[in-house]
C-alpha cells in the first residue's frame, strides 16, 4: 500500500503560470522535472516537453499559440 503512495506522489503534473514555466526551464539542473506545453507545434491536444537550448526564443507569454504550461516530475 505504501508502495502505490509513493508511485503516486511521483508522477505529478502542476499547472504553471508562463513566466514561472520559462524560469524553471531556465534554471532546471535535474532532468525530474520536464516542463511540458499544450499547442507546442500547432499540438492543442497533446504536451510536448521543452528544451531550454531549442526552446529559449519560445514566446511563453502568447496564451493564444500556447496555452498551457505544466511542471512534471518524474
Amino acid at each position: 500500500m505504501y508502495h502505490v503512495a509513493i508511485i503516486a506522489l511521483l508522477n505529478m503534473e502542476i499547472t504553471l503560470y508562463s513566466f514561472l514555466a520559462k524560469i524553471i526551464l531556465r534554471l532546471n539542473p535535474f532532468t525530474r522535472f520536464k516542463v511540458m506545453c499544450r499547442g507546442y507545434s500547432e499540438d492543442l491536444e497533446n504536451f510536448t516537453e521543452l528544451v531550454w537550448d531549442d526552446d529559449k526564443h519560445l514566446d511563453f507569454f502568447d496564451r493564444v499559440t500556447y496555452p498551457n504550461f505544466q511542471l512534471w516530475l518524474r
